[in-house]
């Protein structure tokens, strides 16, 4: 079941012309400037605190490194983090 789920969604993306974070559940992570950032389809916050931020995804982790983080707001799926964001690694 779970490869017809995915050819659907490879199929859905190709025949819409979607993008891969909609279809595949990729996730979507948006700068703005050197002080906030937005990621999309992350699972859980693993670590944090004012200097590091670490979100599992469906595969992997990402990790916000920095000073002053803060979590400005959280929801199913999304995190807006804020602070002086200093790098970003993604690791499987």
């Amino acid at each position: 079941m779970k490869r017809v789920q995915t050819d659907m969604r490879k199929w859905a993306s190709d025949f819409f012309d979607l993008p891969a974070d909609v279809t595949e559940e990729l996730p979507r992570v948006e700068m703005l400037g050197g002080s906030q950032c937005l990621v999309e389809n992350f699972r859980d916050v693993e670590h944090f605190d004012p200097q590091q931020l670490t979100l599992k995804l469906k595969q992997g982790r990402l990790s916000i490194q920095g000073e002053n983080l803060k979590i400005k707001a959280i929801v199913p799926e999304m995190i807006l983090i804020e602070g002086q964001i200093d790098s970003l690694s993604y690791r499987e």
